[in-house]
C-alpha cells in the first residue's frame, strides 16, 4: 500500500520567505505530486486559510511556512477531497473550502462520474480510476453533501 503522507514540503522554505518577501515572482514547490497514484494533495490547515497551493491567495494572507510543511499535507483521491472540503465549509460556515467544493470538486465529480465524460489527461484518468464510484452513487454523494450543507447559506446559491 502507498502511504497516504507527505514526503517533501509543499514549498521550499527558503524560496516561499523569498516569496513573501517579494524577491521572487513564485515559490518552489516540493516534490508533493501524487497524480500518478490517482491521488491530490491536501493542506490540513484549509480550515484556517484559502488556497494554501495558490500563490496569488498566499501573497494575500502571508501565512507562515509551517503550514506548507510535509507533517500539515495529506493524500487523498477526489471522493475523499470532496468530503474534507464538505466538512470544512461546514465547520467554518463557508468562509473555507467553498471555493475548492464548488469550482473544481463538485464540478469534477458531476464531469467524470454523473455526466460520463472522461477525464482526457493521464494524471487526472488515474485520479478518474481511483476514485471510481458509479453514476448513482455520485449523484447519491452530492445530494448528501447538499444536505449536510443546507444551513451554510453562502454554499446554497451554487449547490
Amino acid at each position: 500500500m502507498v502511504p497516504h503522507y507527505a514526503l517533501d514540503d509543499y514549498f521550499k522554505e527558503a524560496s516561499y520567505n523569498k516569496f513573501l518577501n517579494g524577491e521572487i515572482k513564485s515559490p518552489t514547490k516540493g516534490k508533493t505530486s501524487r497524480t500518478k497514484d490517482g491521488l491530490y494533495c491536501h493542506h490540513i490547515d484549509e480550515d484556517k486559510f484559502l488556497n494554501l497551493g495558490n500563490k496569488d491567495f498566499i501573497l494575500v494572507k502571508k501565512p507562515n511556512f509551517k503550514y506548507q510543511t510535509k507533517d500539515r499535507l495529506v493524500y487523498c483521491n477526489l471522493i475523499e477531497h470532496l468530503i474534507l472540503h464538505a466538512i470544512i465549509t461546514k465547520k467554518t460556515n463557508g468562509e473555507f473550502g467553498t471555493p475548492g467544493l464548488i469550482v473544481f470538486l463538485i464540478p469534477k465529480v458531476q464531469e467524470w462520474y454523473i455526466n460520463k465524460r472522461k477525464p482526457k489527461t493521464g494524471w487526472e484518468m488515474n485520479c478518474y480510476n481511483t476514485a471510481l464510484i458509479s453514476s448513482d452513487e455520485a449523484k447519491d454523494l452530492l445530494n448528501d453533501i447538499k444536505l449536510y450543507l443546507k444551513s451554510v447559506k453562502v454554499v446554497q446559491q451554487y449547490l
